[in-house]
């Protein structure tokens, strides 16, 4: 797997990432700085693809190669995409040049998951090995964002005990996603707690690293969401601004130079941030919209801003905000060409 180097300051990267679109771009350059003998990621090299003279004879084999493949994506393609691709985890690994990140967070790593959705269409065992593999890549810590459960809340009772063998040395955090609301949250936040992991409910924590202190700003999710296609801004707003009241209390809290990650499931929140420094976002809830067309990407995403905030790095209006994929996923019970996943951050500066 490649490990791109991603810094705030790569507007363009940015804009490729979100809108899903892996053509290489004219001065984008993605840089390989690590390897895995895991699944490619795209390479950016900043190339343009020519075009070349292609014979009648190749252009009818070639047409006649796309239909034998449309043929036999009829058949296969529904089962690939409710069989295959959902249980198909992804390991998506960044190097992230926050500027206003401490030098002491040099190589620290944050690994993020969420959107497990244990429940009809998501199994244990699903959970058990986004466990196994998020351990498999030792990171510092371990941050998850949200919907643990879809239906009712007593699903967080056997997820918890699956992500109650994550294992990192500065510990595992969570905040609460919009199915957790829908259910119970005490419930859920309860099971999860017991689970050794901490649960923060509008809370702040910092954690010490080295000589520096990183801030984790938990923001629980308030159940409010836009449809599958979309909402109003206004009418999310309304319903958030509390949330954005006290994550500014929060921030009153945080001193001026030390870096701040705010964790919130639901990424439309960081189109309101309240004054004050946010350095970094994760966020989930979107699932990159669960189904990616080739050239149209999503058709689907919850979200007040289309497929802005359906996946990967997103430049926000107050800094660089993160959208994982996901584990589980909601009806309808499939995905194609948006694989779940799990996200390894590292910090790293030029």
């Amino acid at each position: 797997m490649s490990l791109l180097r991603l810094s705030a300051r790569q507007s363009d990267l940015c804009g490729d990432l979100r809108r899903g679109d892996d053509r290489p771009r004219k001065g984008v350059r993605g840089v390989r700085i690590g390897g895995s003998d895991m699944d490619d990621e795209m390479r950016y090299d900043g190339r343009e693809r020519g075009c070349s003279r292609v014979s009648r004879r190749a252009f009818l084999i070639a047409g006649g190669g796309t239909l034998a493949g449309a043929a036999v994506a009829c058949v296969a393609g529904p089962v690939y995409a409710a069989q295959v691709e959902p249980n198909w985890i992804q390991v998506t690994k960044l190097g992230i040049d926050v500027p206003t990140f401490a030098a002491a967070l040099e190589g620290f790593t944050i690994a993020q998951l969420g959107d497990f959705h244990l429940g009809e269409h998501v199994s244990r065992d699903q959970v058990r090995r986004a466990v196994e593999m998020t351990n498999a890549l030792a990171p510092d810590l371990i941050v998850l964002t949200g919907d643990f459960v879809t239906g009712s809340a007593s699903y967080s009772a056997p997820c918890a005990e699956e992500l109650a063998r994550l294992e990192a040395p500065y510990g595992v955090y969570a905040v609460l996603g919009n199915h957790d609301n829908w259910t119970d949250a005490d419930e859920v936040s309860a099971n999860v707690r017991a689970a050794g992991i901490v649960v923060l409910r509008d809370e702040a924590r910092a954690i010490e690293v080295g000589q520096s202190r990183l801030w984790l700003l938990g923001i629980e999710d308030t159940g409010y969401t836009a449809g599958f296609f979309g909402g109003f801004f206004g009418d999310f707003r309304a319903i958030w601004d509390e949330k954005r009241q006290r994550l500014s209390d929060m921030l009153e809290g945080v001193p001026d130079d030390e870096p701040r990650l705010l964790l919130v499931h639901n990424p439309d929140f960081t189109e309101m941030l309240p004054e004050g420094r946010i350095d970094l976002a994760l966020c989930g809830h979107t699932h990159g919209g669960q189904v990616r067309l080739p050239l149209l990407g999503a058709p689907v995403v919850p979200s007040c801003f289309g497929d802005k905030y359906a996946q990967g790095l997103v430049q926000g209006p107050s800094g660089l905000v993160y959208v994982n994929r996901g584990i589980g996923l909601i009806p309808p019970a499939v995905r194609f060409n948006c694989r779940p996943e799990v996200t390894l951050l590292r910090v790293v500066s030029r």
